[in-house]
């Protein structure tokens, strides 16, 4: 008959499965694939694999940083005590499996390459990229040379900087080296509010970054000293610290590092706030200059200081980096001296401090030792 109707269906009785009583099925439950555990509910096995089987991203560290999701430019020499892989147990090297414990060695041999890894560890996986464009060590070392030319005549302005980055055109390889050091200089001269800069005052900050970002590829003396002044600057002083020559800024960023971990400030004279060399002189802007000078000395030598140190306090900038450093400094040495109202000073000094993560520490315990609630 085709596909013609006939009727015959709506007359003929149905057959089978007369006695089938249909029953819902049992609730969903979400089983743990690390376990036996289940869930009635997805959160409660989200939760329950956050808390009971926590997965670490896998990481790569090149000579103490971690490696980001953007490519890293790589200008000098690795060696294989530089590369450290954390929470991985599988490592691709473009595509190719390599062992873990061969990758340092790998990476160390590498001058002009473009390499993209794959890290996991069975719950995450972390992909980087390392661009290997490794400078000549005789094009390194003529960046060097073009700024201790510039270092030698003490006069940081755009003509000098422009002759510094004409010395340099002639060591293409090491053109990244340059900029990192330019961007610093730059931003020197734009926190000095110099003229010629065309640079807003502001600007510094920016151009610090840059110059941190850029020098952190070059493990040599004069990009260390560099990065260790910006991270002095931006109070970062562990790191100042670990980065600074022996001189002053090391001594300095050590105190006040000290100084925020709950250590009492050095009661004598600790170190020479001289920096020693035209090199450094160039580096150091004015302000760091004079907060060295004043670091340098010890409780004895600061208490009679102290309504100085208070002046230059609040004539340092509102909210910016060096107003911290200078705060420490004004409220340690009222603190020092035994009349009421320096301690009324130290305390309005320390409770601004007081909300603050970094410094929340050190001013509990001022408060706490001129015995205010």
């Amino acid at each position: 008959m085709g596909f013609w109707h006939t009727g015959y269906a709506e007359f003929h009785e149905p057959t089978g499965l007369e006695n089938f009583v249909y029953s819902p099925p049992p609730p969903v439950r979400y089983v743990c694939e690390h376990c036996a555990a289940s869930f009635a509910e997805l959160e409660g096995l989200r939760r329950h694999r956050f808390e009971q089987h926590p997965v670490r991203q896998p990481a790569l560290w090149l000579r103490g940083r971690a490696v980001g999701a953007l490519p890293q430019l790589v200008m000098t020499p690795l060696s294989a005590t530089d590369v450290v892989v954390e929470d991985a147990s599988r490592c691709l090297l473009n595509g190719s499996p390599v062992a873990l414990a061969k990758l340092g060695p790998r990476l160390a041999s590498m001058a002009r390459e473009f390499v993209e890894l794959q890290f996991e560890n069975g719950g995450a996986t972390t992909k980087c990229v390392l661009d290997f464009r490794i400078a000549d060590e005789a094009h390194l070392a003529g960046v060097e040379a073009a700024f201790l030319r510039l270092a030698r005549d003490h006069v940081l302005s755009i003509d000098a900087l422009s002759r510094f980055i004409h010395d340099c055109r002639e060591f293409p390889s090491a053109m990244p080296y340059c900029d990192g050091i330019c961007h610093y200089l730059y931003g020197v001269m734009a926190k000095e509010r110099s003229p010629d800069s065309g640079l807003k005052q502001a600007q510094y900050v920016e151009r610090y970054m840059r110059s941190s970002d850029e020098l952190s590829g070059f493990d040599r003396p004069l990009a260390r000293s560099v990065r260790a002044l910006i991270s002095f600057h931006f109070n970062q002083f562990e790191e100042a610290e670990l980065l600074a020559p022996e001189g002053a800024l090391r001594h300095a960023a050590g105190a006040f590092a000290g100084l925020l971990q709950g250590m009492p400030w050095h009661f004598d004279t600790a170190f020479s706030p001289a920096l020693g060399s035209a090199v450094e002189d160039l580096l150091t802007d004015q302000d760091t200059l004079q907060i060295l000078a004043d670091a340098s000395h010890g409780l004895v030598e600061l208490k009679p200081r102290a309504d100085e140190l208070l002046a230059h306090q609040r004539r340092a900038t509102a909210g910016g980096y060096d107003q911290l450093k200078r705060t420490l400094l004004a409220s340690e040495a009222m603190a020092a001296r035994g009349d009421a109202g320096s301690h009324a000073e130290a305390r309005k000094l320390a409770r601004g401090l007081a909300s603050q993560h970094d410094t929340s520490g050190w001013a509990l315990a001022m408060l706490e030792r001129l015995k205010t609630p």
